[in-house]
């Protein structure tokens, strides 16, 4: 290889050098280093601007040489003071020393070609990659109804020029750099129970939330992509603080958590209705990225489901029944496919607007069983998997807090609730079916003491009851009643789906749980013969 020319091919997804080949990354550290030593040789060699001012005085006793060194530093500084410009080069000099490495990176390994320029705190780079990793990747695809199998595939998705570009500008983008990095940490903190002590979410939200402050009074400001990111990666960051239950790895910081109660879910809802205010300013959603609106309405979501409020974006965003052009391009025909679901559901007393819901739900879950029998689909198609199922769910909070809701169609929303989120296999959705079925809890223990007044189907009650068990840790009252109501030979797998699949119940995504929720019901029947013996 040509010493003189050196030649690296990378791409957004290289991050460190082993990567390369060992003879190429040999020839790359050896070029760094080399000019290293010969940066530092020639500033040791260079003549000071002051030696022609200093003369030492030789002298043969030792314990004057402090006393030399003593002249020889008034003298330089009396020069320097007399020097206006050397005083000012001097003071330069020192802002230059002061900064850090990752201000200025130089003859760096990681960095040979001072490729990343980027504020002191983004030595924490590896924070920014955790954010735009597979698993945050693979979360719109979750969200799409994915099938769990495929979320392992790395497939790519309708955002990734988005990732790269939102990565990038993190380098120049102080307001962007900040709140994504508060964001990362958080969320490497709940996920993994790593925290740097020294700079926790707070550290990086305080600096995001002083950026965006100053960008937003600065007149003519642009409202671009990259302001409404900061502010929406500022809301998740404060909605995860509102949320104990996502700080297990972490016992400290969910202690912390905690003691702010619902402080967290005001700064979130203050983040969210500030970005709304910014974009309906703007023109609307329609004159931003697609990947924004995606991520906000899901956290929006989330904060509803956990906070118990209403929404804060309006639903003016719902793509509506599937194209002709989506539904030809896959060879949808939703004939033949999940026949028995939500039919029984369907004869219940639902309200006008709760039957749309439901039967909306049930021509989803057929629609995306067939197109995610394809090894992969177009953007378009996946777009309005998103966005359908995103309108659903919001259009099932919205109705929640109707005030004309009967206590019965209240248990159903919140059970339908959790028919979606545990269907969804990624943390967030996991934990919104949690809080969903503590509500319904909740309703059917409300439900106990006001039984006469509150009549409902067997099979409604019995697939309430199961909803409530399908969760990652279930209460043991819905066990204990779902026990109750299983009738003498009916614990089998078949048998069970046979009286839950026609209000909503999928054995793909709910059955992965009926192994553990029939161990439970078996040994519940043995304990229950061996007592009545």
């Amino acid at each position: 290889m040509d010493g003189s020319l050196l030649f690296v091919n990378k791409t957004q997804t290289s991050r460190v050098l082993s990567r390369s080949k060992a003879g190429e990354r040999s020839a790359i550290l050896s070029h760094v280093q080399n000019i290293r030593r010969k940066h530092e040789a020639e500033a040791s060699h260079r003549s000071k601007p002051w030696s022609k001012f200093i003369t030492t005085l030789p002298t043969s006793d030792d314990s004057k040489g402090s006393e030399v060194d003593a002249v020889k530093l008034k003298f330089v500084a009396f020069v320097e003071e007399s020097n206006p410009k050397k005083q000012r080069e001097k003071k330069d000099n020192q802002k230059l020393q002061s900064l850090s490495t990752t201000l200025k990176p130089s003859y760096n390994s990681s960095d040979p070609f001072r490729c990343t320029i980027a504020n002191t705190d983004a030595g924490t780079h590896a924070i920014l990659h955790i954010t735009f990793s597979q698993a945050s990747r693979a979360n719109f695809l979750a969200e799409s109804f994915a099938p769990s199998y495929m979320l392992l595939h790395q497939l790519p998705t309708r955002h990734d020029a988005m990732f790269q570009l939102r990565l990038k500008r993190c380098v120049e983008d102080e307001k962007l750099m900040y709140s994504t990095l508060a964001y990362g940490s958080s969320l490497l903190g709940w996920m993994m129970g790593r925290l740097d002590s020294a700079k926790q979410p707070e550290y990086f939200l305080d600096k995001a939330l002083r950026a965006v402050r100053n960008y937003l009074a600065t007149p003519d400001y642009k409202v671009d992509d990259w302001l409404l990111l900061s502010m929406y990666a500022l809301a998740v960051t404060e909605m995860w603080n509102g949320l104990p239950v996502m700080w297990e790895r972490s016992p400290q910081r969910q202690a912390m958590v905690s003691m702010l109660g619902s402080h967290g879910f005001a700064a979130c809802r203050m983040h969210l209705k500030a970005l709304l205010q910014v974009v309906e300013g703007a023109g609307g959603w329609e004159q931003f990225d697609p990947y924004i609106l995606d991520s906000v309405v899901m956290a929006d979501r989330y904060m509803a489901i956990s906070h118990g409020q209403p929404l804060v974006i309006p639903i003016t965003w719902d793509p509506g029944p599937l194209p002709r052009s989506i539904r030809e391009e896959l060879g949808i025909t939703g004939e033949s496919v999940l026949p028995l679901l939500g039919t029984h559901l369907l004869l219940e007393p639902l309200s006008e607007e709760l039957d749309s819901l439901v039967r909306d739900l049930v021509d989803y879950c057929r629609i995306a069983s067939e197109a995610w029998a394809w090894s992969s689909i177009g953007p378009e198609a996946e777009g309005w998997l998103f966005r359908r199922l995103q309108a659903i769910s919001c259009r099932l909070l919205h109705h929640i807090h109707d005030h004309q809701i009967s206590h019965v169609q209240l248990c159903i929303c919140f059970a339908t609730l959790t028919f979606i989120s545990s269907s969804i296999a990624a943390k967030g959705p996991q934990m919104s079916a949690q809080y969903a079925a503590g509500q319904l809890l909740l309703l059917l223990q409300e439900k106990h003491k006001y039984a006469k007044e509150m009549k409902m189907s067997k099979g409604l009650y019995f697939w309430l009851l199961f909803m409530g068990s399908v969760v990652a840790e279930p209460q043991p009252w819905f066990l204990g009643r779902l026990a109750e109501h299983c009738e003498e030979g009916e614990v089998s797998e078949s048998s069970l789906e046979a009286r839950l699949e026609p209000y909503l119940y999928l054995p793909s995504r709910q059955g992965t749980l009926m192994p553990l929720i029939l161990d439970y019901l078996s040994s519940t029947s043995k304990k229950t013969m061996m007592e009545i013996i």
